[in-house]
């Protein structure tokens, strides 16, 4: 600070602190020095730290770091995530990262109710290359325009909070308008001005005020089945007159090529440049915003082709190609100028379309200046994704004929898919069904023969039947979904021998947000509360759990696991574990803990977390029944003239008592010996052991002789194999008490 002063006295530029740590005394002492306390990601200390500091002038040195790619669209909007298998983040504003601000209308309201605050800077204006997030792409999705500087969505909020209404009016409408008839939609529009309404095919579905000074409602959000036709945001002043309109329309297949230009005359000197927008019409003119088609694009020697963008962060085709898909509708050809004056076409062809051309005039430089284009342009070179031919895919269309509703009467449907275009090179599509958050469903399964699929429903809830296209790659490219509903068929469980995703949790306290890979990330200051309910850990259970980690650091981390919330009645600490590994980014690495005690039948655990990690989701080691320790008097059946049931045996075994235990898995090794812990008051007891499924019944007989009090002994057997039930049988004449057995 010094430093800075003795060249700049009069303080021209202040000295300031731009931090990550402003929660924390270090930073703050920092901030206490130069007085100027910039927060990255820190806005809801703004308030706490102003009362304690009023001489401290507070700006956001760096905000938002909302991730957004153009034009793709993950519903329902109420559902947050990272990005889904198209590793592409929802542009409807639904997608954060772990450390940055919940949405941008959050963003804003922090900024806008601090009047003490300075302003912000927004991470980022432009997506740039590197930093991705999420992280196995090549660049990032923070921009307010993505790298071809096509605006997305975002764009248009931030301008909406900023833009003075009597200045400029303005509305913006969102999505575009083509998907699966009957899809819900979250329709959503934001204008600087006081009230917005959507009509859809001229029917209102009502006006929504917008709370631009005071409140929480800055964007206006409507959720509507989807039907063809046209979609119009009309924004209104305060006393009820229109001011600005928005308008999208349903679409169908590229038929002509259209291209737009930000000027048509440059300068020759190697470093004017004129910016070429490529996009596509279907045959009543509308924009294909959806689409996916391969451009070609050819320049004549008075010019030079220098840069091709989709804006698409998970395409590796190059920039200094000749050759792209478009992303969302939508390609950017720059175009420069030689150091001759004259005459450029640029020339654009797709397979199946009308080519294109473009003129461009070249005026004499009159200056010095020698831009690079003078010696570099781009040229054919490798396609990462495709062919030079293809005619790639663009939209999957579902038809339910039966409905979206199951039922114990109706629990099975057939769902068609339909290709746009119906010539695409790519014909392979994939089913699946999931929850709202893309995770496999756990109260459906689909079967799945080409471009048609049978949906079986076996639980209460709500799931989307997903279909996807690789569309020419190696990964998902498209994605498309249709919800369903089933109700009467029962509670559906989670399987916790499988591995259930942190997204899965259904309670929180503390502040939790998105991780990669549908994780979950925990606060970095405060406790955490991280909960699953309804495990079916059936009657074996099991007590030893493997969680998938990434934590920011290689410092030790602390994690308890409870059975039910902590605090609640009947909820259990199984233990306080550690994590230590050496950080590798954004990688998970897994940990395995051993509980206080076994989790058995439908019950709920929960994570406590004080530090900032990642946790992917876990599994339960599912262990065979019949090589554990199972307690007698936790049978499936038992019956007879005379026993007693206590918490830790059954004992008085006398006449006619028979022991059962169902499905019991024999398949792998088998077993030859049976381990029973047990006490004989009398000189011997005759235990038989029944065993039995579909192929027959065998019997083996054992005997316990007298005993001091429980022990365990071992007895030999004929081999058992198969899925069998067990049944111990007492005969006239027995006096047992019967505390646990095992098989090896």
């Amino acid at each position: 600070m010094n430093e800075v002063k003795k060249y700049d006295p009069n303080e021209n530029g202040k000295v300031t602190i731009g931090s990550n740590y402003m929660p924390w005394e270090n930073a703050q002492a920092c901030a206490d020095i130069v007085k100027v306390a910039g927060y990255n990601y820190g806005d809801k200390y703004y308030k706490q730290h102003h009362q304690l500091h009023p001489d401290w002038i507070i700006y956001g040195s760096e905000t938002a770091a909302i991730v957004q790619s153009r034009g793709i669209y993950h519903f329902p909007f109420e559902k947050p995530i990272l990005a889904d298998d198209d590793e592409q983040c929802s542009a409807l504003g639904n997608s954060s990262t772990s450390w940055g601000a919940k949405s941008v209308e959050a963003c804003l309201i922090a900024e806008r109710d601090t009047p003490f605050s300075l302003g912000q800077f927004i991470w980022s204006g432009f997506d740039y290359i590197g930093e991705p997030t999420p992280y196995h792409t090549k660049n990032s999705y923070f921009g307010q325009l993505d790298t071809a500087t096509f605006k997305k969505d975002s764009y248009y909020m931030y301008q909406a909070a900023w833009v003075d209404v009597q200045r400029k009016p303005m509305v913006h409408l969102f999505p575009y308008w083509d998907f699966n008839e009957g899809q819900l939609i979250d329709v959503r529009v934001c204008s600087n001005a006081s009230q917005v309404e959507v009509l859809l095919n001229d029917q209102s579905q009502g006006i929504q005020v917008l709370e631009h000074k005071q409140g929480t409602k800055l964007i206006g959000h409507w959720k509507i089945p989807f039907q063809p036709g046209e979609l119009k945001a009309i924004a209104y002043d305060d006393e009820g007159q229109i001011i600005a309109t928005d308008v999208t329309r349903s679409f169908g297949d590229a038929r002509t090529i259209r291209l737009k230009t930000d000027k048509i005359s440059l300068v020759a000197n190697g470093e004017d440049l004129v910016f070429v927008e490529i996009g596509v019409e279907d045959e009543w003119g509308n924009p294909v915003e959806n689409g996916t088609n391969r451009m070609t694009v050819r320049v004549t020697e008075a010019g030079r082709l220098v840069g091709l963008d989709n804006g698409d962060s998970t395409d590796y085709d190059q920039y200094k190609g000749v050759s792209r898909r478009l992303f969302s509708g939508k390609l950017m050809a720059i175009v420069a100028g030689t150091l001759e004056p004259g005459e450029i076409e640029c020339e654009v062809v797709s397979e199946g379309l009308t080519s294109a051309k473009i003129h461009f005039q070249t005026v004499c430089s009159h200056d010095e200046v020698v831009g690079i284009s003078t010696s570099t342009k781009n040229s054919e070179r490798p396609i990462e994704t495709g062919t030079i031919n293809e005619i790639p895919l663009r939209k999957i269309a579902l038809f339910s004929e039966s409905g979206q509703l199951f039922d114990a009467t109706s629990n099975r449907k057939v769902v068609r898919a339909q290709l746009y275009p119906e010539t695409t090179s790519y014909q392979e599509v994939e089913w699946s069904v999931v929850n709202d958050v893309g995770i496999e469903s756990n109260i459906s399964k689909v079967e799945a023969n080409g471009h048609e699929a049978i949906v079986t429903a076996f639980g209460d809830g709500d799931f989307r039947l997903r279909c996807t296209s690789k569309n020419g790659t190696n990964k998902i490219k498209l994605i498309s979904e249709l919800e369903f509903s089933a109700q009467g068929l029962g509670m559906a469980y989670k399987d916790p021998y499988g591995f259930i995703s942190a997204g899965l949790y259904d309670y929180s306290n503390g502040e939790v947000s998105n991780g990669n890979e549908r994780g979950v990330a925990t606060s970095r200051d405060g406790e955490t509360q991280v909960g699953f309910s309804s495990i079916d850990f059936g009657r074996s259970g099991s007590d030893t759990i493997t969680i998938p980690i990434f934590a920011l650091s290689s410092d030790l981390y602390t994690l308890q696991i409870w059975e039910g919330i902590p605090g609640e009645r009947g909820s259990e600490l199984l233990g306080v574990f550690t994590y230590q590994k050496e950080s590798k980014w954004n990688v998970y690495q897994e940990e395995t803990y051993r509980l206080s005690k076994k989790l058995r039948g439908v019950t709920s655990i929960c994570f406590v977390v004080n530090q900032k990690i990642h946790i992917k989701g876990f599994s339960f080691e599912q262990k065979n029944r019949i090589y554990e320790v199972n307690a007698a008097n936790e049978c499936d059946y038992i019956y007879g003239d005379s026993f007693t049931k206590t918490d830790e045996a059954i004992e008085n075994i006398g006449n006619n008592v028979s022991i059962e235990f169902t499905n019991l898995d024999f398949t792998h090794e088998g077993a030859t010996k049976l381990y029973i812990n047990g006490y004989s008051p009398i000189d011997k007891n005759a235990i038989h052991i029944h065993v039995e499924n579909e192929q027959g019944q065998s019997k083996q007989m054992v005997e316990f002789d007298k005993s001091d009090g429980y022990e365990e002994r071992a007895f030999d057997l004929e081999k058992i194999r198969g899925l069998q039930k067990v049944t111990f049988v007492f005969l006239p004449g027995s006096h047992f008490h019967f505390k646990s057995f095992r098989f090896a």
